[in-house]
């Protein structure tokens, strides 16, 4: 049965459809919850796209085209395949809260996502650029983002790797063990890449380069690489206190004021993605009451900490 997953056309079956590639993953439990709960809280899900900018399509492992991506917290699978056009741009977190940023012209294969005792994780980036901010790893776990000349394998770094004609590694923090391989898939030399510095892998020798410092084009990149690490810390932050549903429920309702200004535009969007924005509108309602409720438990919380702390002092 073919999964059709992007053009939303109610909310319902949009959140149907978030879970139609879950048995290309971990064993997924579907809960008795309602559907905008569930296009909210994708269940098990090891992996999920927490942005969208711009022109980006899902291609779901077994099927042979793939589809627009207009919503964010659509989970991810092994076999899955993103895709960003020109002046768009795609984040994706993973459970153990890391989160990679695809840039324009990019696409990725998600080779790899293990769960279990052990973390394991391996990207493929078929073309373009992939910027990444991995938390520190154990021994056991693994974090790759794999090329067709290199691998770049991580123990918790700030990296960017971009393919073409060239293959590029730069570290902006931490270390990255850099591999090149032959036509056949055979390693050749591999060397260890420092903070601030690259490398290149060129199509003639297929190993990489002497390191040396950061050129130009990826220190204009900081900027971005601090917006990540702040977007994934803000996640870690509310995993670590408990609070993540009042995050997605901040993300979800940030997503839906974007698109009422889109929609306000009007400019180049078709007649589904306004469908979607207006599905998405008559759901406003359920997640801000829901926000209210978190907020409000919250406040109360507080409040008898408070008063708590004050008796305590009498």
């Amino acid at each position: 049965m073919k999964k059709t997953f992007l053009i939303i056309l109610s909310l319902i079956f949009a959140a149907s459809a978030v879970f139609a590639g879950a048995k290309e993953g971990a064993a997924v439990t579907k809960k008795k919850t309602p559907a905008a709960e569930q296009a909210l809280f994708p269940d098990n899900a090891a992996a999920y796209i927490n942005e969208v900018e711009g022109e980006c399509q899902l291609k779901r492992k077994g099927e042979s085209y793939p589809e627009r991506i207009n919503d964010i917290f659509i989970p991810l699978f092994e076999g899955d395949t993103v895709y960003t056009e020109i002046q768009s741009k795609l984040e994706i977190i993973f459970d153990d809260a890391s989160i990679i940023k695809l840039d324009p012209n990019s696409k990725l294969t998600i080779k790899l996502l293990k769960r279990g005792k052990t973390n394991k994780t391996l990207i493929e980036l078929i073309k373009g650029s992939i910027m990444s901010v991995v938390k520190k790893l154990t021994k056991e776990e693994e974090f790759g983002i794999r090329t067709k000349m290199a691998m770049a394998a991580v123990k918790g770094t700030e990296f960017v790797v971009s393919a073409g004609d060239d293959d590029k590694v730069a570290v902006f923090d931490g270390a990255v063990a850099v591999t090149g391989y032959d036509m056949e898939g055979n390693e050749l030399h591999s060397i260890i890449l420092d903070k601030d510095n690259e490398t290149v892998i060129t199509k003639k020798l297929r190993k990489p380069e002497k390191a040396k410092k950061l050129s130009r084009n990826f220190v204009k990149k900081y900027n971005e690489i601090k917006d990540l690490r702040g977007k994934i810390e803000h996640v870690r932050n509310y995993r670590r206190d408990g609070k993540i549903k009042k995050y997605r429920l901040e993300r979800r309702l940030e997503r839906i004021d974007n698109l009422k200004r889109m929609k306000r535009g009007g400019i180049g969007m078709t007649a589904d993605q306004k469908a979607y924005i207006e599905q998405m509108e008559k759901m406003e309602p359920f997640y801000r009451a829901e926000l209210n409720e978190i907020e409000s438990k919250e406040r109360k919380t507080k409040q008898r900490i408070k008063k708590y702390m004050e008796d305590k002092e009498q």
